[in-house]
């Protein structure tokens, strides 16, 4: 009895301590390498440092761009070379179809981003080009495996989008949301895209 509750007791401590996640730790490295290998192809293709982080911010992994990422870019628009960039690389993500319908999504949540974020230029690009965005209301793809349509995700956002672009009142709500938003984060700090670059 004594030796069963010592075994007890042994095979509670292993179940205690902490395993390292096997799966979490692939998923890491998995993803270090294609950011290693994305970043090499880039260099080889001599592609601009900011299409660099466009294409990032677009690519089709499953996780979103992170908050840094989308502000780099916003504030890219306020160039306007970098806004030439930007704008040609987001045109040619909505192109994308089928299986790399998240290419799309994510273009058309980086471009959601700039319109709220970004230069008052890249709303008057965007709204000069929103045939490119309505193009996506018929975006069609149905995952084999699961049957779950994932067209619907771009049909979803690109209608948002549209009705946001045609409502000058509610893009200029964002917009100075954003801005307040903005001012409180970067109350005291210098540099970054002045709250006059964006509106008007």
């Amino acid at each position: 009895e004594k030796e069963f509750g010592m075994r007890k007791a042994v095979a509670a401590a292993i179940n205690d301590a902490e395993v390292p996640d096997v799966n979490g730790l692939a998923l890491k490295a998995m993803s270090l390498g294609k950011d290693l290998f994305r970043k090499g192809k880039n260099v080889v293709l001599n592609v601009s440092d900011m299409e660099s982080k466009v294409r990032d911010a677009t690519s089709g992994e499953k996780w979103g761009p992170s908050g840094t990422l989308l502000n780099e870019i916003s504030m890219a628009t306020t160039d306007p070379a970098h806004l030439e960039v930007v704008l040609q690389c987001l045109w040619e993500r909505l192109k994308e179809s089928g299986s790399s319908w998240r290419k799309c999504y994510k273009a058309l949540n980086v471009i959601d981003y700039c319109l709220k974020n970004g230069a008052r230029r890249f709303v008057d690009a965007v709204r000069d080009n929103v045939d490119r965005i309505e193009a996506c209301k018929r975006f069609q793809y149905i995952e084999p495996d699961t049957g779950r349509d994932q067209g619907l995700n771009v049909r979803e956002k690109c209608k948002a989008l549209v009705d946001l672009i045609e409502s000058p009142e509610r893009l200029a709500e964002e917009r100075e949301k954003a801005r307040k938003a903005r001012d409180r984060f970067h109350n005291s700090s210098s540099g970054g895209v002045s709250s006059d670059d964006l509106r008007g």
